[in-house]
């Protein structure tokens, strides 16, 4: 069962003892600082993906989504993962919460939620748009920074 923290009380300190994935829906100076010092490594994963995607069939991206995305973090480091907004595309029929989780037995991570967070739900888009995603916290194993 996920949880949602107050961002106001967050050291970085803290915020490394908190379980991954971290899902961060706010700026956070602290969260930026540690980028600054190499102590997150960030990753905008968007251009990255879309190369390694180039010339895949629909089928073969679906199949092999979560190890293409796996694939191209780097190991044991702490990641601070944005731009990924290409993984909301509905044709590849992604639980991107699950993804976290699943790239978070690999890595510490750490996400910049590009959507919004309302009433202890993350949603991507507004509803009625094909890339429309709404996850409740409270269903995953992830801390909600707010």
């Amino acid at each position: 069962m996920g949880f949602i923290i107050n961002s106001r009380i967050l050291s970085f300190k803290k915020m490394l003892e908190l379980p991954s994935p971290t899902v961060i829906c706010v700026r956070l100076p602290i969260v930026e600082k540690a980028v600054a010092e190499h102590l997150l490594h960030p990753i905008k994963i968007n251009l990255l993906l879309a190369k390694t995607l180039f010339g895949k069939s629909e089928t073969e991206i679906t199949t092999s989504i979560t190890n293409i995305v796996i694939g191209l973090l780097p190991k044991d480091k702490p990641v601070y993962l944005s731009d990924f907004e290409m993984l909301f595309n509905p044709h590849y029929k992604l639980d991107l919460i699950k993804l976290f989780c699943e790239i978070s037995r690999h890595n510490w991570l750490f996400v910049e939620w590009p959507g919004e967070f309302s009433n202890g739900s993350l949603t991507y888009a507004k509803p009625g748009y094909d890339d429309f995603a709404k996850y409740r916290v409270s269903d995953y194993e992830i801390v909600c920074v707010v």
